[in-house]
């Protein structure tokens, strides 16, 4: 009963201060893993940190094993929250972080600045929409994420290939993507590269386009990737080390469930 009141009282004051932020524009400063993060005035991160302490901890731990010299692409960086986890984790990888929205990517830049003290060289920052033969606008909103909206006067999708190779990015370990429902195109878009290179994956799903994110699934399993894991969206494990028959099952029983939810898998490159 106490632990409930506790967070009723939270939420509230946490509202409370939100409203006077945006009001007068002021940004927020919180701190992750004993580091400050500059957020936008409405941004919700602080909220989500204190209620689901388990979010990017399981990406966190992935990067902390992988060999210096190495590559890490984040794409959906939003203000560089996960950024910052990882790069706690392992500061001896290069970056590339990727976030469409201009609002965002202001935030994301300083952050990135102080994060390394003003040495840049292991963070690369890309500014750009990220799939294969989309057009579109992010929606308004500076809560914390935003989704592509479809719309022929909109923006381009840049495929991942492309950037990857416009960007000479090798000795790829590990991409990640968050992008609200459209992490399918984003895979889509950069396959060739993922033949090559063969990183880990981790990639939201959002049962919104389920047959889509089947499809793109199955190629991964094709062309040599084994071992999933599901977190459910708020970073607890729901089981790891699977085959992909198993997150397809999982998938196909909540069809009607609207969930969303986590995947990380590897690829056999023996």
């Amino acid at each position: 009963m106490i632990k409930k009141i506790k967070k009723i009282f939270y939420y509230f004051k946490f509202n409370f201060l939100r409203k006077i932020r945006i009001f007068f524009n002021i940004n927020q400063k919180i701190s992750i893993d004993g580091n400050e993060l500059i957020l936008p005035p409405g941004h919700l991160l602080e909220y989500y940190n204190v209620h689901y302490p388990q979010y990017d901890r399981f990406i966190s731990e992935i990067v902390r094993d992988i060999d210096k010299e190495k590559s890490v692409i984040d794409i959906g960086a939003n203000v560089g929250d996960t950024l910052l986890r990882l790069y706690n984790s392992n500061s001896q990888l290069n970056y590339y972080s990727i976030e469409a929205d201009s609002y965002f990517f202001k935030y994301l830049k300083i952050n990135r600045d102080k994060m390394t003290s003003g040495c840049n060289s292991k963070i690369t920052l890309i500014n750009t929409l990220v799939g294969e033969n989309l057009v579109g606008n992010l929606s308004e909103t500076t809560t914390g994420t935003k989704t592509l909206i479809e719309n022929i006067s909109g923006i381009k999708t840049k495929p991942l290939d492309e950037i990857i190779l416009e960007n000479n990015i090798n000795k790829i370990a590990l991409i990640k993507i968050d992008v609200d429902g459209y992490d399918y195109n984003v895979l889509k878009s950069g396959i060739n590269q993922i033949k090559e290179q063969k990183p880990n994956l981790f990639f939201e799903y959002m049962s919104l386009n389920e047959m889509e994110y089947i499809n793109i699934i199955n190629e991964l399993n094709q062309i040599g990737y084994t071992d999933w894991s599901i977190l459910n969206n708020y970073g607890k494990v729901i089981f790891e080390n699977k085959s992909y028959n198993h997150v397809l099952k999982l998938i196909k029983a909540n069809t009607k469930n609207k969930i969303s939810i986590d995947i990380y898998c590897k690829h056999n490159k023996i």
